[in-house]
């Protein structure tokens, strides 16, 4: 197994540049630096990159710009979890859980994890994708590696998601894909799987964010994918503390960004 690369460090770090609040960071300095004249301009501008490093880490701006994300990425519908209506005229043979991260260090857990856990995104998606599974009776496949291996004796998140699974929630997947570093690597690999089993239709279960993208792997990739997002959140009523920075909205407000350039890169390549 190998460990992280520089070409996944220098991928992430270019990402992180173009997210808050390494975008609004990287605006202050600029304008900090690359304005000599005009005083009143340059802390004009100063002041809008620290304000939205404020205001972008709240709850209500993320709220909103994931409402108003959603009108370009269009954001899918949730699906009922009723045994009696979980009906699709594409009729799904397999459900595809996608991982959402691991969780290193964690000391809470048997030694089999190898104090590796999942992260709350990898968690809701097997929770929702556990339950599918028991409505469905259909067969499970986890699909995550480790681009951020640090030491040989890590497992791949499929593998973590597995042990979760199994242990925890009381399903067994019927395949592990544990070599993906990438949404486009999860496909690729999960559909190399599956079309060896003959299995062309599925269930994409991920959150609803990250579905429009995921979707359009899997698809390119040539199976026929029903939608199975999850992770939805809404608010109409706010309070102040809500217009106060916090890890809650400045995630929400990363996750929605972080999909439009990924969708944005995706439309360059094309």
């Amino acid at each position: 197994m190998e460990n992280w690369s520089l070409t996944w460090a220098l991928r992430n770090l270019i990402a992180e540049l173009l997210m808050p609040p390494g975008f609004w960071v990287m605006w202050v300095l600029l304008m900090l630096f690359l304005i000599k004249k005009h005083e009143l301009i340059k802390k004009a501008l100063i002041t809008l990159g620290l304000v939205m490093i404020w205001v972008s880490s709240t709850n209500y701006f993320a709220v909103h710009f994931t409402n108003v994300a959603g009108y370009w990425l269009k954001w899918p519908a949730p699906i009922s979890l009723e045994a009696n209506e979980i009906i699709n005229s594409k009729s799904p043979e397999a459900i595809v859980i996608l991982g959402g991260g691991r969780r290193k260090g964690a000391l809470e857990v048997p030694k089999e994890y190898q104090q590796q856990d999942l992260t709350s995104n990898s968690m809701e998606r097997l929770r929702h994708g556990a339950r599918l599974a028991k409505q469905t009776q259909l067969p499970i496949l986890v699909s995550g590696g480790a681009p951020d291996r640090s030491s040989p004796q890590e497992l791949a998140e499929g593998q973590v998601m597995q042990k979760v699974l199994e242990q925890e929630l009381a399903v067994s997947p019927r395949w592990i894909e544990a070599q993906s570093n990438t949404t486009e690597e999860n496909a690729k690999l999960s559909a190399q799987i599956l079309k060896k089993e003959g299995i062309h239709t599925i269930y994409l279960v991920t959150h609803f964010w990250h579905m429009p993208r995921a979707q359009t792997y899997f698809e390119k990739e040539g199976l026929n994918v029903v939608p199975a997002p999850m992770g939805f959140y809404q608010k109409t009523v706010f309070t102040p503390l809500d217009f106060y920075p916090s890890s809650e909205g400045f995630q929400r407000t990363r996750w929605v960004w972080h999909e439009i350039l990924g969708l944005a890169w995706n439309q360059l390549k094309l």
